[in-house]
């Protein structure tokens, strides 16, 4: 073996080891569960942010709205766009089995009302883990390695390499650290479900990154079926978007803003595919 192929190979085992190094650094806070008073401080610290910042970023933790974000990808990288789609699916399960098994209460059902800063639709059960901070660190690391994945658009511009890089990372994992804090700040979440579910959404970007790279070249053209088949999967995104407050009304103009952006690339998309593909 090559001394470059055993560096790629000891860096893709780095990589899948993330996700537990983030529940090593992570397990003085989520040893301890229900942990009332780490709660109660950053539940009233993070309330000097503005309501509407704290549902905006809860609403990022949304499959719906990462769509919306990233539909312009559709047809000019669609890798980029699979990538986490790829994800969501493993996210998701991830999400309903940690539930099921965990079966925790949620702090306003420990708690109740009274000194709970709370924003959005009040919530009782299933707390562990969080299914929005999941589904944003999936998002994030899938959505970081198909753009740091070869030549990057932006090369023209003379960025390194290694700060294009790392301000990719500090978007996209700076972004999913505050949809992980919005579900303390809105009363959701205990940090417990947000440190467990950062680490298997890692988990599952990884694993969607792997199953998105199995994909063929061949079916990532406009005029290809499985591109029209996540075309109409963002139609009904479009369509939750629109009719669904998804336990925050104040998100309501974000929904409808994300909304127009995503109708215009699905509208972009038909044209494309409905175009005579190149000979």
């Amino acid at each position: 073996m090559s001394t470059n192929a055993a560096e790629s190979n000891r860096l893709r085992l780095l990589h899948w080891a993330v996700p537990a190094v983030v529940l090593l650094l992570t397990a003085p806070v989520w040893i301890r569960g229900h942990d009332t008073e780490l709660f109660y401080a950053l539940n009233r610290h993070l309330a000097v942010v503005p309501d509407g910042v704290w549902a905006f970023l809860s609403l990022l933790g949304t499959g719906w709205a990462i769509y919306a974000l990233t539909a312009p990808s559709l047809w000019l990288a669609p890798r980029v766009l699979l990538s986490w789609l790829c994800a969501a699916p493993v996210a998701g399960v991830v999400t309903r089995i940690g539930k099921m098994v965990a079966n925790n209460p949620r702090p306003l059902e420990v708690l109740g009302p009274e000194g709970i800063h709370l924003i959005g639709e009040p919530l009782f059960i299933a707390a562990m883990p969080s299914g929005h901070t999941i589904t944003g660190f999936a998002a994030a690391t899938a959505l970081y390695f198909a753009l740091t994945r070869g030549p990057l658009p932006w090369g023209q511009w003379r960025i390194s390499k290694a700060l294009t890089h790392t301000l990719l990372a500090t978007l996209l994992f700076g972004v999913a650290t505050g949809v992980g804090l919005s579900r303390v700040a809105v009363g959701a979440h205990w940090p417990a479900d947000v440190c467990v579910g950062a680490a298997l959404g890692i988990l599952s970007g990884l694993t969607g990154v792997v199953l998105c790279q199995r994909i063929s070249d061949r079916f990532l053209t406009p005029h290809s079926w499985v591109l029209r088949g996540v075309a109409l999967f963002g139609a009904y995104c479009l369509y939750v978007l629109l009719t669904d407050p998804m336990g925050f009304d104040i998100n309501q103009s974000a929904q409808e803003v994300l909304s127009a952006v995503l109708a215009l690339c699905l509208l972009r998309f038909l044209w494309k595919t409905c175009s005579k593909p190149p000979t």
